[in-house]
């Protein structure tokens, strides 16, 4: 081998293990990058939210989002874990007339100061959702003695909550609900029947007459 052969020869060496030192140190310093997206673009009353992140690398154990809706309301700060670059975020809680009106709402993520922003629309279908806390408070009136005046009450409330529609409603002050009806009641506090097909029989009845609210 020539002077000039075993000279390159370190010198390459030299030049790939500088390449290298120096895309370490880049890849250590450099800042993540941040994408987000939703599960579907436009979602309706029922439907539960869920939130991909996908980041480059791993800098931090969590992620702070705010939601802004159509009016530039911003919601307060929520931070949600990650322990890995591909990461899903589901709500606990699906999207309810009471919570959420109608319209174009956009999420705004911050990971160790990299921004990142999508975009989803929820829709007025006409699918009923019922919040949870109600279940809980059927099954709680159920231990007693409820009268029809109890789930008359809270039939009302859904009605002026838009939770459940009724064309024309007048509140009554003869509470009717038919006895038959409460074993209903029970099957969908136990989640038996959804949300939409126990609103929906609601409406049918009150409409008919059946029930009185």
């Amino acid at each position: 081998m020539s002077w000039s052969r075993r000279i390159y020869i370190p010198v390459i060496v030299v030049i790939l293990t500088l390449g290298i030192t120096g895309f370490i140190a880049y890849e250590k310093f450099s800042a993540p990058s941040l994408n987000i997206s939703t599960s579907k673009h436009v979602y309706e009353y029922g439907d539960v939210l869920s939130i991909k992140f996908q980041v480059s690398k791993l800098t931090s154990n969590s992620i702070t989002i705010h939601i802004i809706d159509s009016s530039n309301k911003t919601s307060s700060p929520v931070t949600l874990p990650i322990d890995k670059t591909n990461s899903t975020i589901t709500s606990p809680f699906p999207f309810y007339k009471t919570t959420f009106s109608p319209g174009t709402y956009r999420i705004d993520a911050d990971y160790e100061g990299v921004k990142a922003s999508t975009s989803f629309d929820l829709v007025d279908s006409g699918k009923i959702a019922i919040p949870t806390e109600f279940k809980s408070l059927v099954k709680t009136l159920q231990l007693g003695s409820p009268t029809d005046k109890s789930y008359a009450g809270i039939i009302r409330e859904w009605i002026n909550d838009g939770i459940i529609n009724i064309p024309g409603y007048n509140q009554t002050n003869q509470a009717h609900v038919p006895q038959w009806f409460i074993k209903n009641v029970q099957w969908w506090s136990d989640d038996t029947i959804s949300d939409n097909d126990f609103g929906m029989s609601i409406e049918y009845l009150i409409q008919k007459g059946i029930i009185q609210v």
